[in-house]
């Protein structure tokens, strides 16, 4: 059971489309969302029978949630008695990473009716790998409480609360994606939600990424989150640039001591150059967007250099030579990295008093073991070390099995050490089990053109259609399949694979590490 889609959003979201001049998916095939989410209702409204209480003084903010609570009350609920058990059990002190690790089970839960979690336990974020057997408890209170008929009755209410929300969501898909010239969102395998929490305490926002997935969650207050979603969708638009370019960053990384020097700043960003050059360039961007006035701005930028988001400043001005020329954000960020000069920002940085404390602090959680021996070996492939990325590709394989992505990136290992057997293998195994349309193309690609190097036209003429077919409405997909239908490939001047160095783009890696997070009050 699924929420019904809201008009007046996809009307206001094709206005914004319309306004850009792009060739834009509608909002249902990018799946681009601002509604109510079942899911999150049904986990919700077990905490709140359980005993979770938080801002339960100020009910009047928060009239759903006084009304489902009441509803509940009323009810024989077998599970209840377990329920409340395992909360009083979990239950920690601080109230927003109490709800935050419900949560996150709620977001890597299959869905109702069983809440199944579809990662296995070794591959949860911390947080969620604490709760995790709460969901089979949820899965039988969803039964015994009835909650379909529950979030029927509440639905129109939640719906017409939910309209604020979604035309935020469109100006700052419309401000964010005209200032930095970007078509709006990516392929067809991602997801940007926004949903409003009618069952949590008043004025708490809670975001985070698992993947390809971003969420923002928001409960009822007097001000909606504006920075919040501004933030998370900048994450949707931009982590993927840091993440093709992981020489170049690495190259820029001597700064990573400095902030490792501010105490106010999250370990995780003490830890990880590519998370802190990422948030430093979402900060500039915020800052640039503003509509104050240009000292209020720099004071914005001043404070993220405080807090030891140290890279803010430099994107702040280079964000300014970007506003003067025509090319947009993706094309124009590999020159704007290229033009970080370690030298100068270490003597610009080294006038900065760190704080001992952020004002509103960003947390990031750990990466899980998958995810993070995933990007290792995308790592070793960026920097030519096939040696080594097979080595990681391989352990993945043997740890987790059949997986998309790491068949992918054997293949393209092999086609890169000259072994177009086992490339072949490789690319049609990853296609087959790829959900992700992008993966699922490039492997047909790759595939039809490692066959056409060995004469095999009417097998490779097959992948190109095949590619045509899986779904990834990318341009470059599009033209390369096109290209291999209209002519065999061929490589000039020389007989190696065609994958020798596959364009960033063609790197059907997730986003962003699973579970980057962060939640704060408004």
């Amino acid at each position: 059971m699924k929420p019904r889609k809201f008009s007046i959003f996809l009307a206001t979201f094709w206005v914004a489309t319309f306004w850009l001049g792009g060739t834009l998916l509608p909002a249902q095939e990018q799946n681009i969302v601002a509604e109510p989410d079942l899911t999150l209702f049904t986990f919700m409204a077990a905490l709140n029978a359980a005993g979770y209480d938080a801002g339960a003084d100020r009910m009047e903010l928060t009239p759903i949630r006084k009304a489902v609570r009441e509803d509940l009350a009323g009810l024989t609920i077998p599970s209840l008695a377990p329920l409340r058990q395992f909360y009083k059990e979990h239950k920690l002190a601080d109230p927003a990473k109490d709800l935050s690790q419900y949560i996150s089970v709620a977001l890597l839960s299959s869905g109702a009716p069983r809440f199944e979690l579809e990662l296995g336990s070794s591959n949860l974020p911390p947080d969620a790998y604490e709760v995790q057997e709460i969901a089979p408890l949820v899965a039988a209170f969803y039964e015994q409480a009835n909650i379909p008929a529950l979030f029927d009755k509440y639905l129109p209410a939640m719906e017409r609360d939910s309209e604020p929300y979604q035309k935020l969501l469109a100006r700052v898909i419309q401000e964010t994606s005209g200032y930095l010239r970007v078509e709006t969102g990516g392929y067809m395998g991602e997801r940007f939600a926004v949903y409003p929490n009618f069952l949590g305490p008043p004025g708490l926002t809670d975001a985070r990424s698992y993947g390809d997935n971003y969420y923002v969650i928001a409960t009822p207050s007097g001000n909606l989150p504006q920075a919040a979603i501004e933030h998370e969708w900048l994450h949707y638009l931009v982590d993927s640039y840091v993440w093709k370019y992981p020489s170049v960053v690495e190259s820029k990384s001597g700064l990573l001591p400095i902030a490792q020097r501010a105490r106010a700043l999250d370990p995780a960003f003490r830890s990880n150059f590519s998370l802190l050059l990422t948030e430093s360039l979402i900060r500039a961007i915020q800052a640039r967007l503003s509509s104050k006035d240009e000292r209020t701005q720099l004071g914005a930028v001043q404070d993220a250099a405080e807090e030891g988001v140290i890279l803010t400043p430099y994107f702040y001005e280079a964000l300014k030579e970007f506003e003067k020329q025509p090319v947009g954000m993706r094309l124009y960020f590999p020159d704007m990295l290229e033009a970080l000069d370690v030298g100068k920002e270490r003597n610009r940085l080294s006038e900065v008093e760190f704080r001992a404390a952020a004002d509103a602090p960003v947390r990031e959680a750990q990466w899980s073991p998958l995810e993070q021996m995933l990007r290792e070996g995308q790592q070793h492939l960026a920097r030519a070390e096939y040696e080594q990325a097979q080595a990681v590709y391989e352990s993945l394989s043997k740890q987790y099995g059949a997986r998309a992505e790491v068949l992918y990136g054997l293949a393209l290992v092999a086609s890169q050490r000259k072994d177009p057997e086992h490339a072949v293998e490789y690319f049609k195994q990853a296609a087959a089990i790829a959900s992700d349309p992008r993966m699922k193309a490039w492997s047909h690609i790759y595939v039809g053109r490692l066959l056409d190097l060995n004469e095999e036209r009417d097998a490779a003429v097959a992948e190109y259609s095949a590619a045509l077919n899986a779904g990834d409405p990318a341009a470059d997909t599009r033209t390369a399949a096109e290209q291999g239908l209209k002519a065999p490939f061929s490589k000039p001047g020389g007989n190696e694979a065609p994958a020798q160095q596959a364009p960033p783009e063609t790197y059907p890696a997730p986003r962003f590490p699973l579970g980057r997070e962060s939640g704060s009050g408004n």
